[in-house]
């Protein structure tokens, strides 16, 4: 009963000594304890690769603009926890945050008590955020996989997958078919399953995904010519066909993700790239078209060198390499690569011009001399934790509203 000492914050915080947990035993239990508040809405539930926060982000856009009172539930937080649960696009504020945190652990030291991990607690306390304030719909993103994954308690009447290509592959499989299966998982019987199909999903995936969803899978071909911001703006407008909601146009940003997104910061031409695996580096690599200084900073992976694979291609050094700066975010779930592991892995017997600034922010101040005085554009690249280690100073340094600048849309 040490925990019921604890301040609620730290409490917290001491849950990530669990681990990583699949399975829904915690979660079933705490809410059932908690008067099952995830029942008290309808939920959109998305699962997939890449691609889910900035699908989940223009949804809930979407059903702001439809007059819905709508709830969010996102991750990782690039600054603050409290950015994983929003409310009309507004993070919940740090006092509702622990208000509502210690009903959480007050109900798991119920006996008999349980012990949630760090997400299983962010999720329940979505859940009672959102029930607390009667919101009409959910937006929710799959934290891991989906079969698993505690997300799936929710009541959808809605599912979505993204993409399927390999990431945390010590979970979830180490075949695309594996992965495919653990996504589809977030089926319900009788519940429409949409699935974003680019022409480079095997036949073998959408075979498995098919076994599993039946007559309830809807499959949306990508446009090749868009962006992955484009494609998830036109899923977005098939899922407000389908709920037959107002088609309207949408404003929302999402740090990393959405076009032109910290486009002020700098006088110079700037591009932020959270991508976080190997789908993710490779589209955004193909994207760039002019010679560029790069901040790269990433997290450990499984298989970190076929991560970081599109890196290694000739054409990419010699075309928009313009210098490299290896850097380490400073906060995460996991540690940050090592610097001068990236440049070894990256830059292995080239001469592309590149240094190791291990603190991201006198990393970004020396990429921006180098952008002002050779004239070229500056890439972000990396880990969503780089992101917000460089947010969070941009917010600093221009003394913006700290909370403004969270928020995802109107």
């Amino acid at each position: 009963m040490g925990d019921y000492f604890l301040n609620v914050r730290k409490w917290l915080e001491n849950t990530k000594d669990s681990g990583v947990k699949l399975g829904f035993d915690n979660c079933n239990l705490l809410l059932e304890r908690l008067g099952n508040p995830h029942l008290d809405f309808p939920s959109i539930h998305v699962a997939g690769t890449n691609g889910k926060g900035s699908l989940c982000v223009q949804l809930s856009a979407m059903a702001r603009e439809n007059n819905l009172k709508v709830g969010l539930f996102s991750s990782p937080h690039l600054i603050t926890i409290e950015e994983r649960i929003r409310i009309n696009g507004v993070p919940v504020s740090p006092k509702d945050f622990d208000m509502f945190l210690e009903k959480i652990r007050a109900a798991s030291l119920i006996s008999p008590v349980c012990k949630p991990t760090f997400f299983e607690v962010t999720f329940l306390l979505a859940m009672v955020v959102f029930s607390e304030n009667n919101i009409d719909r959910a937006i929710i993103e799959t934290g891991l996989g989906g079969r698993l994954d505690s997300t799936r308690l929710v009541d959808a009447d809605l599912c979505i997958i993204t993409t399927i290509s390999k990431d945390h592959t010590e979970f979830l499989g180490e075949t695309l078919e594996e992965i495919a299966f653990e996504k589809a998982g977030i089926h319900r019987p009788g519940v429409p399953l949409f699935l974003s199909k680019s022409g480079n999903l095997p036949p073998s995936v959408l075979k498995v995904i098919s076994d599993k969803v039946g007559e309830d899978l809807l499959i949306i071909e990508t446009n090749q010519d868009f962006s992955n911001w484009q494609n998830w703006t036109m899923l977005t407008k098939k899922v407000a066909n389908f709920f037959k909601w107002k088609d309207s146009e949408i404003e929302c940003k999402w740090p990393g993700r959405s076009p032109n997104y910290g486009s002020s910061w700098y006088d110079f031409p700037l591009k932020v790239c959270a991508a976080h695996n190997k789908e993710g580096f490779e589209s955004e690599l193909n994207s760039i078209e002019k010679p560029s200084v790069f901040i790269i900073g990433v997290t450990e992976k499984a298989d970190i060198k076929d991560t970081l694979s599109p890196f290694l291609k000739e054409n990419i050094h010699q075309s928009i390499f313009h210098h490299l700066i290896f850097t380490e975010p400073l906060s995460g779930r996991n540690d940050s690569v090592n610097a001068e592991e990236l440049e070894k892995i990256i830059c292995r017997h080239r001469e592309t011009p590149r240094d190791i600034i291990k603190n991201p922010i006198n990393a970004i101040e020396e990429a921006s001399k180098i952008c002002e005085i050779d004239d070229v554009e500056l890439v972000i690249i990396g880990s969503v934790y780089l992101v917000g280690d460089i947010l969070n100073y941009i917010i600093s340094r221009d003394n913006l509203n700290f909370w403004e600048e969270l928020r995802v849309h109107r």
